[in-house]
């Protein structure tokens, strides 16, 4: 059988991405030269505060930012604009992903130690197999490009692939290099809200980017 594009790769999804990020860019030029509207955000006191915990403030956010992914349903969106505001596009992206790192690592060992045994018991046993199967064989590429997508929440991932037979080194390789472009898209964004807008809109157009390529490879 022949592989099927997944649907947020499929043509209409993406090119209906592009129209509506290309849309609001066009509405945001058009009311902040027509009206003067600015969206800037006053990032200093934030980022005084964050100061003044000197060396266990970076340890604190990945304290956050990797209890965020064990808590699921906690949105991660708020975590990166912060970091963005607080340390700037590089150390909040590093930030970013090493507390990303512990928490998949965390999230994927609970799992695998309490869920995995009943993977056969409520799939069936030969559903179990053949996606054991395609774990082992597509594991990587299927967890790299589901943490480029959008709306694929990078925490469900984490205790989805836990519970299959990929690999533990595979699975964090493949997160790592799958998280860079979307996480440090959301950083810069939260950076470009204390800067200019302009800023958190070609991060997000970064990002987009990297949608699109992966559309291009399926």
């Amino acid at each position: 059988e022949g592989e099927e594009t997944p649907m947020l790769l499929r043509r209409p999804v993406v090119a209906g991405m592009v129209v509506v990020f290309l849309l609001l860019v066009g509405a945001y030029f058009f009311v902040s030269s027509y009206f003067g509207f600015s969206t800037k955000i006053d990032a200093e006191p934030f980022q005084d505060f964050v100061e003044r915990q000197g060396a266990m403030g970076p340890v604190v956010f990945i304290g956050i930012m990797a209890l965020s992914v064990l808590l699921a349903p906690i949105p991660n969106a708020p975590i990166f604009f912060a970091a963005g505001l607080a340390w700037g596009p590089l150390l909040g992206t590093l930030y970013s992903l090493i507390g990303l790192l512990f928490g998949s690592a965390a999230a994927f060992w609970l799992s695998r130690k309490l869920g995995r045994k009943w993977l056969p018991r409520l799939v069936g046993r030969k559903i179990a197999a053949r996606t054991d199967a395609l774990a082992e064989t597509m594991g990587g590429r299927v967890v790299f490009f589901a943490r480029m997508l959008p709306v694929v929440n990078f925490d469900w991932l984490s205790f989805i692939a836990g519970v299959t037979a990929i690999k533990f080194r595979t699975f964090m390789v493949a997160s790592a290099l799958g998280m860079i472009i979307p996480t440090g898209a959301a950083v810069v964004a939260g950076d470009g809200l204390g800067r200019d807008l302009r800023i958190t809109a070609a991060a997000i157009g970064v990002w987009l980017g990297g949608v699109l390529l992966s559309a291009l490879y399926y």
